[in-house]
């Protein structure tokens, strides 16, 4: 029945466009692609398991690497409610201004959860050799656990370390990230 549904509304919207004289700009439909050696789907559950060689890619903003997958789904199919990934997790992201965070950590556990009209994204980074570890072209910071609030734009970690990197000067030596001495 979705399937009819979906059918009739894509061809509708078809027949609208068609008597239009300009078609209305749509933005582009997000995507994300998984990849894996082998893949499992629980339906009463609704969990997808993907194994061995996991590579995802985000729309060309994020893409992640690890050895096991496990994305939990609501009841609706909708926003995946929890997300773990394990062993080896490699994760290249872009932020805002478009600079690479390179992730490293044995795990990283993403929760999604809407609470009284308030959306909460948090993922935790755990585990690693030595430790998990962000890197991006200001700093690279350590911790266990490291944690992102995705909502506040926060970053919190235990047994934090942050290792500024020092920008190319002008010739006065000033333009460290941050002059403490």
């Amino acid at each position: 029945m979705k399937i009819f549904f979906i059918l009739l509304l894509a061809g509708s919207c078809g027949i609208l466009r068609a008597q239009t004289n300009a078609p209305a700009q749509t933005p582009p439909e997000p995507k994300t692609e998984i990849s894996s050696d082998t893949f499992h789907f629980d339906g009463i559950k609704n969990q997808m398991i993907y194994l061995g060689h996991v590579f995802v890619t985000d729309n060309v903003k994020a893409k992640l690497h690890c050895e096991q997958l496990t994305v939990d789904l609501p009841p609706d199919f909708g926003h995946p409610t929890n997300i773990v990934a394990e062993t080896d997790v490699v994760i290249d992201m872009l932020d805002e201004k478009g600079q690479t965070n390179h992730i490293t950590a044995d795990k990283a556990v993403y929760i999604y959860s809407v609470v009284n009209a308030v959306t909460n994204e948090v993922v935790t980074f755990t585990g690693g050799n030595p430790t998990p570890k962000v890197e991006n072209p200001q700093f690279t910071a350590t911790g266990d656990p490291l944690v992102l609030n995705l909502v506040t734009k926060q970053f919190s970690g235990l047994n934090y370390r942050t290792f500024f990197k020092q920008p190319p000067t002008s010739g006065n030596g000033t333009n460290s990230p941050m002059k403490l001495f």
